[in-house]
């Protein structure tokens, strides 16, 4: 017997924990198209909400491309 379909993830908590735990560093690895990127977005926003101001944060990305995506994604969510 099939389970039912649910909207949760398997890893729905450690992306919560990604997105909003901003008191901790953390190494994220995962493959392509597991949602990093939006996952360090969230963060960004959530870091923002604290007393860190946006002139003191850096994301380093690999590539220009990862970059621009980060970029826009990080806007989306502002």
């Amino acid at each position: 017997m099939t389970e039912p379909f649910s909207d949760t993830l398997p890893d729905q908590a450690a992306r919560d924990a990604i997105a909003s735990d901003t008191t901790v560093s953390m190494f994220v690895e995962a493959g392509a198209g597991s949602g990093k990127t939006e996952s360090l977005a969230k963060r960004m926003v959530a870091t923002l909400k604290t007393d860190v101001g946006i002139h003191q944060m850096a994301a380093i990305t690999f590539t220009r491309k990862a970059a621009g995506e980060l970029r826009g994604r990080f806007q989306n969510e502002l």
